[in-house]
């Protein structure tokens, strides 16, 4: 016996939690944002480590700041390039430190936003588990008349070994099985399927 469909799973979409509360979308934008400006930054740093050890190998020097603008040096000296990886690096350092601040959030966001999805989802779940079931239990019927026509020829002493049975053991214990717990698990969580 075919159950009917009366809903494909494809029409039904769950929503993201970003959908579900705005404001949790935008620290997930935030966290990309923050992500980005760290990833470049490192590229930066890796740069400047670059050029600075050229500029050592090449015979530079280093001077202080004051001196170096006196002097005329460009900008891309020893000095320049030293000060602006050390900005690069505190940089670095404030976004890690948001980052672990914007985790957070995103944990706290991510359990109220959760709580929306699942209750607009509630109704397609109610609906889907209703359908599991009810197949399940016309699968345990469908179990108990299989073991009660083996029972039959039990008690006949027939030898089954002709009949070639295929006994359900996936299905666990044919008095207090998997289909009779998981029943009972859906009815103790509060659904009334």
């Amino acid at each position: 016996m075919a159950p009917l469909k009366t809903k494909t799973t494809d029409e039904f979409r769950v929503p993201s939690l970003a959908e579900a509360d705005p404001s949790y979308g935008a620290l997930t934008d935030k966290q990309t944002e923050l992500h980005n400006s760290y990833i470049k930054l490192r590229d930066e740093r890796s740069k400047l480590s670059r050029e600075i050890e050229a500029e050592k190998a090449a015979g530079g020097q280093r001077v202080a700041p004051d001196v170096a603008r006196l002097l005329g040096d460009p900008e891309d000296s020893i000095t320049g390039l030293s000060q602006r990886l050390r900005d690069v690096a505190t940089e670095m350092g404030n976004i890690e430190s948001a980052q672990e601040i914007l985790r957070r959030r995103m944990e706290e966001a991510r359990g109220r936003a959760s709580a929306m999805v699942c209750a607009t989802v509630r109704p397609e779940y109610d609906r889907r588990l209703g359908v599991l079931c009810k197949l399940l239990s016309e699968v345990e019927t469908a179990r108990q008349s299989h073991d009660e026509l083996l029972d039959d020829l039990d008690r006949g002493d027939v030898a089954k070994s002709y009949l070639q049975p295929v006994i359900p053991f996936f299905l666990g214990d044919r008095h207090d099985g998997k289909i009779a717990y998981y029943l009972k698990e859906v009815r103790e969580n509060g659904h009334n399927a």
